[in-house]
């Protein structure tokens, strides 16, 4: 299988042995042996799984790596991180993906189960946090992120509140709903920025980043 090798703060090594990874196009920097590269519009994803994204706006260019030799990704200088995806789904904003191994299917699903018309609303003004990328299986995602990636534990007696601007991603059994604090302030320009979170329950690890974006 692939391995992935932290090299620094802002760069991924992967390592190929007659198999594929999948990358942000533009992502590679280098590569050392007999790697090919090629476009690749579907990425282990379904027709159906691909216009959604299309619809969703949760959209990604991506290049296919194959054969055997070390490939290094990175990407505008961002922050990377590799998140191991054992048996599980790894939910990630599109933008936040970096470079993940063929093992992992790929899809597209709504975060926000809860939270009504107020909270579609919001994420439709916002454009964050609510169409998510899931990639599902066992293999390994590095991931971008203004500066450093922060992995908050969720347990059932500590729910965790996310900015959807700063979410990243997350892993584990975990419930996602929109809290709203919507009110006629917030379309006037006075909220606090803050007018509507994700909340997180059960058990996992939110990853977000230091920033908005």
């Amino acid at each position: 299988m692939p391995v992935y090798q932290q090299i620094n703060e802002k760069m991924v090594e992967v390592q190929l042995t007659n198999e594929e990874v999948f990358a942000r196009k533009g992502a590679m920097i280098s590569y050392q042996g007999d790697v090919s590269f090629s476009r690749s519009f579907l990425a282990g994803q379904g027709v159906q799984s691909m216009a959604m994204r299309a619809v969703t706006n949760e959209g990604y260019a991506l290049m296919v790596a194959k054969g055997s030799g070390k490939v290094y990704y990175a990407h505008n200088g961002l922050f990377a991180t590799i998140v191991p995806v054992r048996n599980e789904t790894f939910y990630v904003e599109s933008d936040a993906l970096l470079a993940f191994d063929a093992r992992l299917t790929a899809g597209t699903m709504f975060l926000g189960n809860q939270g009504g018309v107020s909270g579609v609303l919001r994420g439709a003004v916002s454009g964050q946090g609510l169409f998510t990328t899931t990639l599902r299986g066992t293999g390994d995602v590095a991931i971008l992120s203004d500066g450093n990636c922060i992995g908050l534990p969720v347990s059932d007696s500590v729910p965790v509140f996310v900015d959807p601007q700063a979410y990243i991603g997350h892993t584990g059994e975990l419930a996602s709903s929109i809290v709203t604090d919507l009110n006629w302030k917030t379309f006037v320009g006075q909220a606090s920025g803050e007018s509507y979170q994700i909340k997180f329950s059960g058990r996992g690890t939110v990853y977000i980043q230091a920033s908005e974006r």
